[in-house]
């Protein structure tokens, strides 16, 4: 079963051309750096975030500098949990763009047949246009998916930099 999988992957690649590839491995490092920030966020952060409140908890802080303390450890968290987002709006940005190379690929593909058999023979052609359709198809997939769930992890970074803020300030 696992090889018929196998089997029509292997088929969709083939029919989608070289530049799927390239498709596929932005996708496959979009995942996985998307995975990391969530992983991050969930699991890292709360440990770290405990750390802090006890940090500020247990020191004491001259009164005049608690406001520029509070806004240098909210700002340096807020670096931590936005490392790493502009390189994944980056290549949510690209893999429509790299997809529409397999266009352009696919269509230079029937140009060729077109020239080589010198008709506009259907059957021809059909493997071009499939190489055409195919890696945009991809790109725009991913693309949508990486925007959806980029989107859910921008949210929930500005609501944990907001919940911390009011944290500290209760906490000092």
């Amino acid at each position: 079963m696992f090889a018929i999988y196998i089997d029509d992957l292997s088929h969709f690649f083939d029919r989608g051309g070289s530049v799927l590839y390239i498709v596929f491995f932005i996708a496959f490092f979009l995942w996985g750096l998307l995975i990391d920030r969530f992983v991050y966020l969930y699991f890292t952060f709360k440990k770290q975030r405990k750390e802090i409140l006890q940090n500020v908890k247990t020191n004491s802080y001259d009164q005049k500098f608690i406001q520029e303390i509070q806004t240098h450890i909210v700002e340096d968290i807020r670096l931590q949990l936005n490392d790493g987002l502009d390189f994944i709006k980056t290549l949510i940005i690209v893999c429509p763009l790299v997809g529409l190379l397999g266009t352009v690929t696919g269509m230079i593909e029937v140009f060729d047949v077109m020239a080589i058999i010198g008709n506009g023979d259907v059957k021809s052609m059909a493997n071009g246009v499939s190489m055409a359709t195919i890696p945009t198809m991809a790109g725009m997939v991913i693309a949508l998916s990486g925007i959806l769930f980029e989107k859910k992890l921008e949210t929930t970074i500005n609501y944990q930099i907001d919940k911390l803020d009011l944290e500290i300030s209760k906490v000092i």
